[in-house]
């Protein structure tokens, strides 16, 4: 049989790689790299793609590689390539009227702050936590 990538999620592609959550306040950090963001739509150009305004109250530019051909209102996730003040999307996602009732601004603020501080937050270092601890027999 052949391989199976046929039967891979395309919804999510590249879901094997960790994309961080940035912020408008940490998206020039993260230039050239791969983000995923929140924001709600404050107004939409043709020419450019879109703007958000972002959890922590600024707005960001998301460039679109195809003109826009809906109309686009409240808030998505948005994943792409910082750009530094800008962010060239891959892929944007609207949230559910059911998530728009109570979004949690501060708490992904946090998320956003905290994966910024952390370069590789899935590494955990080879023992850092574990020394001194023997393994059980």
């Amino acid at each position: 049989m052949g391989d199976h990538d046929e039967f891979e999620d395309s919804q999510f592609p590249d879901n094997d790689e960790f994309i961080p959550y940035v912020t408008a306040g940490n998206l020039q950090q993260k230039n050239g790299a791969k983000v995923a963001l929140w924001g709600k739509v404050t107004k939409v150009s043709a020419s450019e793609g879109f703007y958000i305004k972002t959890v922590d109250d600024q707005e960001v530019l998301v460039r679109v590689k195809r003109p826009l051909d809906e109309p686009l209102e409240g808030w998505y996730e948005v994943y792409g390539v910082s750009q530094g003040k800008s962010v060239l999307c891959d892929e944007y996602v609207p949230f559910s009227q059911e998530m728009c009732k109570n979004i949690d601004t501060e708490g992904h603020k946090g998320l956003a702050r905290l994966l910024a501080a952390l370069d590789d937050p899935w590494n955990l270092g080879e023992d850092n936590y574990m020394a001194g601890v023997e393994p059980m027999e």
